[in-house]
């Protein structure tokens, strides 16, 4: 824990935010190692202190998700949201951010309305819904409540196994996406193979996506994944990538930052 802790601090402190900004995040590191209370001023709802210290340090010490927008209202969707860790890093780097967010398992949505609701996000639409290629009722995978390998591919998890409501995103994409962060555990292909057929995909200008590369009884999908955004026009880098072997067979996690040519 601490070598793990002293790297997020590093990463805090080479962050490129203000000095106060930079105190502020790593009083906010020792209390998810410490201590309770709030976080960064926003009480949150949590399914353990280790499952928090790991969202803490991907999302807010490292920031995987840090974009910079031209507008101080983005609009953003954050699929795959779990407890809103990302949705409150996206409203600390831009409070008045515009931001739909979904999440499929029902324990966990009721804490993510909860951190929404009583830390008075304003501009957030949250919804109790997998992501899909169609409308369906999806079987989704619950390890534990809270778990981030929670997913509607079975390889990625065991546990107890509970239907839920998918949506596309197609139909809640009206116009302009300033960012679309896509963590959905496997369903990341037919997700954005969705977008692309409708034409939804065009509307995206910046993305971060994590593939889940290699999962247990499901195809390869990150050769598709960067094809699909190839073939839309996006500009791409792997910003980090874990495997826990060297066998190319085995799972990986892959994060991908994909974003629109700047012009000119």
């Amino acid at each position: 824990m601490w070598k793990k802790s002293f790297k997020d601090a590093y990463c805090i402190l080479r962050s490129r935010v203000s000095l106060a900004r930079r105190m502020r995040l790593l009083s906010a590191l020792l209390g998810t190692i410490f201590a309770g209370g709030k976080l960064l001023g926003w009480k949150v709802q949590h399914f353990g202190r280790d499952n928090l210290r790991l969202l803490y340090s991907e999302i807010f010490a490292r920031q995987n998700y840090r974009f910079i927008s031209d507008r101080a209202d983005p609009l953003i969707i954050d699929c795959g949201a779990n407890i809103g860790m990302a949705t409150l890093f996206f409203k600390w780097l831009y409070p008045q951010a515009r931001i739909t967010a979904f999440e499929p398992d029902p324990v966990t949505f009721k804490a993510l309305e909860r951190n929404v609701s009583e830390n008075n996000l304003q501009n957030v639409a949250v919804h109790n819904a997998a992501l899909a290629n169609e409308e369906m009722q999806l079987p989704f995978h619950v390890p534990e409540t809270g778990s981030l390998m929670m997913s509607a591919v079975a390889g990625r998890a065991g546990g107890r196994t509970i239907t839920v409501p998918a949506k596309r995103l197609s139909s809640f994409i009206t116009g302009d996406v300033d960012l679309l962060k896509l963590d959905v555990e496997g369903m990341e292909g037919p997700i954005l193979q969705e977008l692309a057929e409708t034409g939804k995909l065009r509307f995206v200008r910046e993305a971060f996506i994590e593939v889940h590369h290699n999962l247990d009884g499901a195809p390869a999908t990150l050769g598709c994944v960067l094809q699909i955004l190839e073939n839309a026009g996006f500009d791409y880098h792997v910003v980090d990538a874990y495997s826990p072997s060297s066998d190319c067979s085995t799972f990986q996690d892959v994060l991908i930052h994909a974003r629109r040519p700047l012009c000119g």
